[in-house]
């Protein structure tokens, strides 16, 4: 009998299998924004209403909302809404804070939930930048093996000591993840400071305190938001704004790395031989890999990127200054101006193709898509140069003296006096 009753079990599993099978949840829930208004503009700092309607034939437990950009990244969320029922409306605020968020097209992303499936509704706003400003103005000395301090200027103009350091090799603002990036000599660490309360706080040791300038380059690239910087030892690093590693390369063998700029699809890098000083530039992918070599001559002052594997390059050789345009692939670098008898002293960009440069006793604005030359100043001997775009502002110094310039007229319309020479200008700003 047992055997006889066998069939019989199969087919009703069977049945209940397939019943099982038919009732299985396969769709997903309905979802609709309702509010705001598609193609509605939201500006940089709002909180505004987010409506959306679910329905499904189950329960639908939860619902999330999101801003998200073209790339489909995160810029704000609601978090998750708790639903419970087949259907309703409900309603929950974002909060657009975030100044680093620039103008353009953005979705709004609704996702409700069942257990088994996910709806999703999605409506296009656009949203407005909130305007550039400058939040600080920072002020560092020479680079010391001694005890130094940097110097911060707010945007009301009160001025205050930002920090001390025991020693000094290294300085640059990264203004997207609101820090001051600082490094030693001989024994301080790499840090990146917060200078405001949503920033954290970062660092990487010195690799080692036997001789000066354990860290001999840094920098922060606005493109790609990215710090750069080298060590004694011959590495170079790149390290995200939240301080995750992302890049590394070595230099070449008996080089030092003195400066490291981002170009379009490559990291281009001055380095120097310990013996004997001879200097090249030096190209790298962004996995590290060795891709152009340059032998390059006269006294680095500043380097610019301009397009591909093309840099504008500021120096100064024979008691005279002079700009090179420097392509590392191509293998060349052609004198584009000479200064004759004038030695340059600092540089900083405007724009794409304009430029301050200070000479030995007078400041001029060089603009390379015509190669013209248009005078600024005269009698001002910067020792550093900075521009705030945000303001249009030109700053200067000359020894311990701040000198607050128009870029256009080369007029002084402020100076402050500091109590240390100030041989970098580092503006910060809201993104």
């Amino acid at each position: 009998m047992r055997f006889e009753q066998a069939p019989l079990l199969v087919v009703v599993l069977g049945a209940g299998l397939l019943a099982c099978k038919k009732d299985a949840d396969t769709t997903a829930p309905l979802v609709r924004i309702v509010a705001p208004v598609a193609g509605s503009t939201i500006s940089v700092p709002d909180t505004f209403t987010v409506r959306v309607e679910v329905s499904d034939e189950n329960i639908v437990e939860a619902l999330t909302i999101e801003l998200v950009d073209d790339e489909g990244r995160t810029i704000t969320s609601a978090g998750s809404i708790s639903v419970n029922s087949n259907s309703g409306t409900y309603a929950t605020e974002l909060r657009l804070s975030d100044e680093r968020v620039l103008s353009g097209s953005y979705t709004i992303v609704a996702r409700a939930t069942d257990g088994d499936n996910d709806g999703r509704g999605f409506l296009g706003i656009n949203v407005l930048s909130t305007p550039l400003r400058l939040r600080a103005l920072f002020l560092a000395p020479p680079f010391s093996t001694d005890p130094v301090s940097i110097t911060r200027i707010d945007s009301a103009g009160n001025v205050s000591t930002f920090t001390s350091l025991q020693d000094f090799n290294g300085v640059a603002v990264d203004s997207y993840w609101q820090h001051v990036i600082v490094a030693g000599s001989q024994f301080a660490p790499l840090q990146a400071l917060p200078t405001s309360a949503s920033s954290n706080f970062w660092q990487v040791d010195a690799p080692a305190s036997d001789q000066p300038e354990q860290f001999t380059a840094v920098t922060v690239d606005p493109s790609d938001r990215k710090v750069y910087f080298a060590t004694r030892e011959g590495l170079i690093r790149g390290f995200t704004g939240a301080g995750a590693q992302h890049f590394t390369a070595q230099c070449l063998e008996g080089h030092r790395c003195e400066r490291i700029i981002v170009m379009q699809n490559e990291i281009a890098t001055w380095q120097r031989a310990i013996v004997g000083g001879a200097s090249h530039m030096v190209a790298y992918s962004i996995a590290g890999t060795s891709m152009h070599q340059l032998t390059v001559e006269h006294d680095r002052i500043e380097l610019f990127h301009r397009s591909g594997t093309s840099l504008i390059h500021f120096a100064n050789a024979d008691d005279e200054g002079l700009i090179e345009d420097v392509n590392i692939a191509a293998g060349g670098s052609p004198e584009v101006r000479t200064f004759s008898g004038e030695l340059i002293r600092a540089v900083t960009r405007l724009d794409a193709n304009t430029f301050v440069i200070a000479l030995t006793d007078r400041m001029v604005r060089f603009n390379y898509a015509n190669n013209t030359i248009n005078p600024l100043s005269e009698g001002i001997a910067a020792d550093a140069l900075a521009y705030d775009p945000a303001t249009g502002a030109l700053y200067a110094s000359e020894g311990s003296t701040l000198l607050t310039i128009d870029p256009n007229s080369g007029a002084v319309v402020n100076t402050m006096s500091m109590n240390a020479p100030i041989a970098h200008i580092l503006p910060l700003l809201n993104r």
